[in-house]
């Protein structure tokens, strides 16, 4: 054992394990809704073979207006069978890909730049803030970049031998990445074509075949998806031409133009390529890598960037020197970081740090290139100054994660529906009737997941809510009121309500008026109200 922990190694992979696993339960502070989506889905599909839309195996989940893909949640299943319904039983895929994310990295470094070189990536991918705070929570996107990474170091391998079970594992888990996330949909295939042509592997024609030929099976689903419209529901959402104030302006320019030109020039193609490549650019300020990160609490520690400082000085030292290393794929890391922003790019969101996770492991592997760089100079004499600088930098984000932040944000991870769950379970059958307020997004779920509504009464109660897309509404919420037996979702106006003892509302804060009888109040942990539960007196 004592052999075991002197092994850098191990101690790395040790150390990522107890920085994903610690407190997982409630470190982010609640489980968001894409967690209890996912996490009920499973449990449904466990306990009945169906969503709870009553869609036998799915190959994609309908899920708050779009259609998530379905690795996750049927990864979830076993664990879910293993652990129960609960944050562990949801989190702990994510984490433990999280933990393999980090042992690949060394995998591929060493392949690339020597074992030092995959040490130090690791290492900087284990304590990494944006690999961190992405892979605690459930985000599909994690497993789909362990996917990638798998398929990576496969390929290496694949090179080195003749026997071709490697370049089958390498196609699978690359043909399996697209189904976990939809950024993978843009980035594997850019990336198999670059490691096939600066291989050279293309001219092994057998090869070629059975890579091109195992992704082509794992694309058949994803292209008919695409042919029926379903597919291309979130890119409606968050696509570059979503944004109408940046489109009308971009109009505005037809203007100038005199009349055919107007329309060859200006027109959505080229407002796409605009937008898209000033978004790339973004990505690279110092403001979101160093300074504030992302806009969504939940992918990123506000104010505070998705990379160490240190940690950039040796990702720029180890750019500097790439040009010297002999790896024929030695570039790999800079095309990992091109090709993962543009995922992210192509959407109206500006910083976005879970679209641009493919990035990753790009960043630490340079960096840990910059670091045996500079531990190669005798004569340089800030090394010691940079590792410190690093170690500080590490306790301050680990203290700020694990102590400040669960309770500075956790109203950006929907907490407060847990504690109304657990009072419902005691009391709901105290009441005829259950009206909900919706204004925070369909708490339906919420209260299925914690409260393990049975997934068969759930399925025959929710088949009358898909009328939600009979009458053009993208979202379930969107309807003005919907029901699940005893309970009604919809925004709560008191004055209008029949305010009868025999009905249980529950609502945020300023959601009651007089003659409300205040049965309990939940809070955030800073102590604002997150909901009020209260009965009717008449």
């Amino acid at each position: 054992m004592r052999k075991l922990l002197k092994k850098p190694l191990i101690l790395i992979i040790l150390l990522a394990a107890f920085l994903r696993l610690f407190l997982l339960s409630r470190v982010p502070p609640s489980l968001n809704w894409d967690e209890v989506s996912m996490g009920y889905s499973a449990y449904s599909i466990a306990q009945t073979g169906m969503d709870e839309w009553g869609e036998r195996l799915p190959l994609f989940f309908r899920s708050y207006g779009e259609w998530k893909s379905s690795v996750y949640v049927y990864l979830l299943v076993p664990f879910i069978k293993i652990f129960g319904l609960n944050a562990w039983g949801v989190r702990l895929p994510s984490a433990l890909a999280g933990i393999l994310s980090v042992y690949l990295t060394y995998l591929i470094g060493k392949k690339l730049y020597g074992e030092k070189a995959g040490l130090w990536a690791s290492l900087l991918l284990a304590i990494s803030p944006w690999a961190l705070m992405l892979s605690r929570p459930a985000f599909e996107a994690n497993v789909s970049l362990t996917l990638i990474l798998a398929g990576i170091y496969l390929f290496l391998r694949s090179r080195e031998l003749s026997n071709y079970r490697f370049l089958v594992g390498s196609a699978f888990f690359f043909g399996l990445a697209p189904h976990a996330y939809n950024s993978a949909k843009f980035v594997v295939p850019l990336l198999v074509m670059y490691l096939l042509f600066t291989s050279k592997m293309y001219k092994q024609l057998k090869k070629s075949i059975v890579m091109l030929g195992i992704l082509a099976i794992f694309a058949i689903p994803i292209v008919l998806n695409l042919s029926s419209g379903v597919a291309q529901a979130r890119l409606n959402q968050v696509g570059i031409t979503t944004d109408q104030k940046a489109l009308g302006d971009f109009y505005t320019l037809r203007t100038t133009l005199p009349g055919p030109l107007a329309k060859l020039v200006v027109n959505k193609v080229s407002f796409s390529i605009y937008q898209t490549a000033n978004n790339w650019l973004t990505y690279f300020s110092p403001s979101f890598l160093l300074l504030s990160g992302g806009s969504h609490a939940q992918q990123s520690l506000p104010y505070h960037g998705v990379l160490y400082f240190s940690e950039f000085v040796f990702f720029i030292l180890g750019l500097l020197v790439i040009k010297k290393q002999k790896s024929d794929l030695k570039y790999l890391p800079v095309i990992l970081i091109f090709l993962g922003f543009l995922p992210a790019a192509a959407t109206r969101d500006e910083g976005h740090v879970l679209r641009s996770i493919l990035t990753l492991p790009g960043w630490q592997l340079l960096a840990g290139l910059g670091v045996v760089s500079l531990q190669s100079l005798k004569r340089f004499k800030f090394l010691t100054a940079l590792y410190l600088l690093l170690a500080t930098e590490v306790i301050i984000f680990m203290l700020a994660y694990f102590a400040w932040y669960p309770k500075a944000y956790a109203r950006d991870w929907q907490y407060g529906h847990q504690e109304v769950a657990s009072y419902l379970a005691t009391h709901e059958n105290e009441y005829d009737q259950i009206v909900m307020t919706k204004w925070f997004g369909e708490p339906q779920l919420f209260l299925a997941f914690y409260n393990h509504w049975n997934p068969r009464l759930y399925q025959l109660q929710n088949a009358a809510n898909l009328r939600y897309e009979s009458e053009d509404r993208m979202w379930l919420d969107q309807l003005s009121e919907y029901s699940l037996g005893k309970y009604t979702f919809k925004y709560l106006d008191w004055d209008l309500e029949t305010q009868n003892n025999n009905t249980l509302y529950i609502g945020k804060f300023d959601d009651f008026g007089e003659g409300a009888n205040i049965l309990d109040t939940i809070s955030y942990p800073d102590g604002t109200v997150a909901f009020v539960i209260a009965s009717g007196t008449k």
